[in-house]
């Protein structure tokens, strides 16, 4: 199977933009035989929305602007990742989509709060195990701790600061010997020499958790704010 991730310069609250730029994506990606495609974190919103996570505004639109891709989908598995609010509560989630239709959320089981990063202000991390289901007119989906299926090849997740805690706690040691493929959407910021550290991190979880790993960052200036690469 082929897989691919793309790295997008998204805008905060620009539906169009981020639209445009994850419909581009998903056409290049066809167009050069993808059959597996990985969208950074929060790429439908955008990763600097800040206190709007907390709305209940913002990721109910999230949901319904998701619903523009799964047409797009056809043909080919995405990756697409943005917030999901339950009963009061935010998670960073990656939605699976394949063939026009919604598979699933996989939720952020460890949020980043250092740096420029402040993710415990907006987000709950997500118990390690468990799943519940996500409703949106009509139709319900899976959310939690998944993995999924394509073309015979078992994947799950691990989403940006899931793969920076340790080896004996990061999702990964759970997927072990039940997946063949770890997919990360992510938004890790500049910082000097950092993309050499993003490649060992990689590299290091395919050979110690025995299995492809696949990462796809933000990229650009988010903002003014946040520089990705």
């Amino acid at each position: 199977m082929r897989i691919a991730g793309a790295a997008l310069n998204q805008i905060p609250f620009d539906w169009a933009h981020n639209l445009q730029n994850i419909s581009s994506a998903i056409a290049q990606a066809k167009t050069e035989g993808v059959e597996l495609l990985c969208l950074p974190e929060l790429c439908l919103t955008g990763y600097n929305c800040e206190d709007l996570f907390l709305s209940d505004w913002l990721p109910a639109s999230a949901l319904a602007h998701l619903q523009q891709i799964r047409p797009l989908t056809e043909g080919i598995c995405v990756v697409v990742g943005l917030p999901v609010r339950l009963a009061q509560r935010t998670y960073n989630t990656a939605a699976v989509l394949r063939d026009g239709q919604i598979l699933g959320f996989a939720a952020k089981q460890f949020l980043a709060n250092d740096g420029v990063h402040y993710e415990t202000r907006f987000f709950v991390p997500w118990v390690a195990g468990e799943t519940t289901t996500v409703e949106h007119e009509g139709e319900s989906w899976p959310l939690g701790d998944l993995t999924f299926e394509h073309k015979g090849v078992r994947f799950g997740f691990e989403i940006c600061e899931d793969a920076w805690r340790p080896d004996d706690v990061r999702p990964a040691c759970r997927l072990m010997g039940k997946v063949d493929l770890i997919i990360n959407p992510s938004a890790s910021h500049f910082a000097m020499s950092k993309t050499d550290v993003r490649y060992k991190l990689v590299l290091n979880g395919s050979r110690k958790f025995r299995c492809t790993y696949l990462y796809a960052n933000l990229l650009g200036n988010e903002a003014g704010r946040t520089i990705y690469d």
